[in-house]
């Protein structure tokens, strides 16, 4: 059977590199916490990665530990700060400077408009809440090139659980063994598509060293790389 859909990851697939994109946010949010909340912005920040980290060790996989918001109150009420008043400047704040430093990675716009010539589905899968990946991608220019979104606020479970990559399939009309999923992280994004007889395309453009793995998949080192492999499946 052809190839009738590709699913993307979003952060440090289509984009990258998120740490940096993250960085700068907690640079930003140091300066805010200095200017706003009249607090040392290292110990703002420090607060605020403890937030995270709790949250994502009360709620392992599950979409609410990539909410800015929650996370930002718990460390405002920690520091004695009006968490209602100010959380969702944190959240603001945050993501702006995200979205100011991502770049997109040369080739996306190519190989999405070739699926689309070759009526392709296309699909972003991705660990986060709907409403901050759809701002990506309009920041990107990406809104009018990808068919669907999928996140695993929607899915109701992060990556590498199934129901992602169901959903994905449902939206996009096809069968796990005619589409292919691209993504960065190989346990969530590679093992989790081929978990359910998924192609995988794993984008390791940093250089990591290839895990243990049995079952075929593509390795890539640049987008471009990917970008060349998905269109040989056309």
């Amino acid at each position: 059977m052809g190839l009738k859909a590709v699913f993307f990851d979003l952060d440090d697939t289509l984009y990258g590199s998120f740490k940096a994109c993250d960085d700068y946010g907690y640079e930003r949010l140091a300066v805010w916490s200095e200017q706003v909340l009249g607090i040392d912005g290292e110990t703002f920040t420090q607060a605020f990665r403890a937030s995270r980290q709790r949250m994502t060790r009360q709620q392992p996989g599950m979409p609410p530990i990539h909410d800015r918001v929650v996370c930002a109150q718990g460390a405002l009420e920690r520091l004695g700060c009006n968490a209602i008043r100010y959380a969702r400047q944190v959240h603001r704040v945050y993501w702006d400077a995200v979205r100011e430093k991502m770049e997109l990675r040369p080739g996306v716009p190519e190989l999405l408009d070739d699926l689309r010539q070759a009526g392709v589905k296309t699909a972003v899968c991705t660990d986060m809440l709907a409403d901050m990946q759809m701002e990506k991608l309009e920041h990107l220019g990406l809104a009018d090139s990808v068919d669907f979104l999928v996140s695993s606020e929607e899915a109701g479970m992060d990556k590498p659980g199934a129901p992602i990559f169901w959903l994905a399939l449902h939206k996009c009309g096809c069968t796990a063994n005619s589409a292919v999923m691209v993504g960065d992280n190989f346990l969530h994004d590679v093992q989790g598509a081929l978990d359910l007889g998924i192609g995988g395309v794993w984008l390791n453009w940093d250089g990591r060293p290839t895990p243990v793995e049995t079952r075929p998949y593509f390795e890539a080192e640049s987008f471009q790389h990917a970008a060349d492999y998905i269109r040989s499946l056309l």
